[in-house]
């Protein structure tokens, strides 16, 4: 395994891997779906090629209800003349650090780009100013640069993360100090109307409901964590700023923004729900794949019922790193 060992701007790393560092174990199949050996268990959602195919389509999802941007517009890179260095904490497909990678790699020099992920399910052919590696993001990152890099960004780790406050801590040690910038993009999964139009008996408010209790019995809890900003304050981060976009779960809207937004989350939504349902669900409640299969029929219903108004809240994170790094 390919382990990053480039000084850093202040000359420190943290810890070489120890001696027993090896590879993982093998991937494993599961109610027809791949999971990875890294760590069996723990993580709930499949690596296979219909999970890619599913991370893709909310790549295009977020670039769409972000008005056609790869990162916010809050988070902007200054004083770096050779170009900016970026860490992709579950990267996932490496699609969204592909496309990083391309851009600053020609829009500023020669800025360089990382991602980190417990499967190894990126392309192999990358940008040159590009690496993965394959890290558990709650475990110590071998042999990364502290204090060095001008953004870390995380995307949908909600359902995967146990500890925010210790994530949190990791992402401040590794950002440059008073400059660097963290930004952090998820989805609020509780289903709501403004019009009453979601009864607590439907299949949506049942899938959501048992779902969230389901990893949150996991210790990684796929619902919205809501003391972002207060975490965040208590690791001293600057600018702590958050925006919240609706984003509705069909075009029921009349705004042809919100229509275009809806299509692509009606998509990648419909897709990603035996995904997102499968592991949770067997694993916690002994559900068969068939006891999944009939849900998320009803579920996927209701999602595509345009009487029923329902939407999501996406909340986009950013902020600047503190002044001075954890002691």
């Amino acid at each position: 395994m390919v382990v990053a060992m480039a000084m850093a701007n202040n000359g420190s790393l943290s810890p070489a891997p120890p001696a027993a560092f090896q590879e993982p174990p093998p991937d494993y199949i599961e109610n027809g779906r791949l999971y990875h050996g890294l760590h069996k268990g723990k993580y709930m959602f499949p690596c296979d090629e219909d999970e890619k195919d599913r991370m893709d389509i909310f790549h295009k999802f977020f670039e769409v209800a972000m008005g056609g941007v790869l990162h916010s517009r809050n988070t902007t890179f200054t004083n770096n003349y050779d170009g900016p260095r970026i860490l992709d904490l579950g990267t996932g497909t490496g699609i969204w650090a592909i496309d990083m990678a391309d851009k600053y790699g020609s829009d500023m020099g020669t800025g360089e780009v990382l991602g980190l992920d417990l499967a190894r399910i990126q392309p192999p052919t990358i940008p040159e100013n590009l690496q993965f590696l394959q890290r558990d993001i709650e475990s110590p990152w071998w042999g990364l640069e502290v204090e060095s890099w001008d953004m870390v960004h995380i995307r949908m780790l909600s359902g995967s993360i146990n500890s925010w406050p210790a994530l949190y801590q990791k992402v401040r040690r590794y950002l440059k100090p008073q400059v660097g910038r963290f930004e952090q993009v998820e989805i609020d999964f509780t289903p709501r109307s403004d019009f009453g139009d979601i009864p607590a008996d439907s299949a949506l408010a049942t899938w959501a409901r048992n779902l969230f209790e389901a990893t949150r019995r996991n210790f990684r809890p796929l619902a919205y964590n809501t003391e972002i900003r207060a975490m965040l304050q208590k690791e001293e981060f600057l600018d702590i700023q958050e925006e919240v976009i609706r984003i509705p779960l069909n075009p029921w809207p009349d705004d042809p923004q919100e229509k275009d937004v809806a299509r692509w989350y009606n998509l990648a939504l419909t897709q990603g729900l035996e995904a997102m349902t499968l592991g949770p669900m067997h694993r916690i409640y002994g559900w068969s794949k068939d006891d999944v299969t009939r849900l998320i029929t009803e579920v996927r219903r209701d999602i595509c019922n345009r009487k029923i108004r329902a939407y999501n809240n996406l909340h986009v994170w950013t902020a600047r790193a503190p002044v001075k790094p954890p002691s």
